[in-house]
């Protein structure tokens, strides 16, 4: 019985403090993914926030897609709404502060200047992930697509 009982202590204590050190304000608690991986897909808006205000149906976010490739790079691409023309802008994307940030550059035409913004990761599922601007301005919650 006291077996039993120190087993069904340590369960609950391992439960505990699996539950309460999570990496993600949204989560997830546990993942067989690395974060890499997870953040490896073809994204686009399902809600985006500007300074508190929803923007995910205005067209310059409802069409836009990002590609976060495994060997950091990433490719954003917009759509004019007016003239429907696709523009790509490339960079790179990395992980830091224990992986629970992302910053992500950009080369920003016509000069091919670097602009990167940074993140905090509010969760990161293999088919969700929000972001939030370290700023706190913008937050992104982005889902696979196709």
């Amino acid at each position: 019985m006291k077996r039993i009982a120190s087993i069904l202590f340590f369960a609950f204590a391992m439960l505990v403090s699996i539950t309460s050190c999570r990496k993600y304000e949204e989560g997830p608690n546990i993942s067989f993914r690395t974060k890499k991986a997870r953040v490896t897909n073809n994204w686009k808006y399902e809600s985006a926030q500007v300074n508190g205000v929803e923007v995910s149906l205005d067209p310059y976010y409802a069409k836009q897609k990002h590609y976060f490739y495994r060997d950091g790079k990433y490719i954003q691409t917009i759509i004019d709404p007016v003239t429907l023309e696709a523009r790509n802008l490339q960079g790179n994307w990395v992980l830091y502060d224990k992986d629970r940030k992302i910053a992500i550059t950009v080369k920003i035409p016509p000069a091919n200047l670097d602009s990167t913004t940074n993140y905090s990761i509010l969760k990161l599922f293999e088919k969700q992930m929000w972001l939030r601007t370290t700023d706190n301005s913008c937050e992104y919650h982005f889902a696979p697509f196709e």
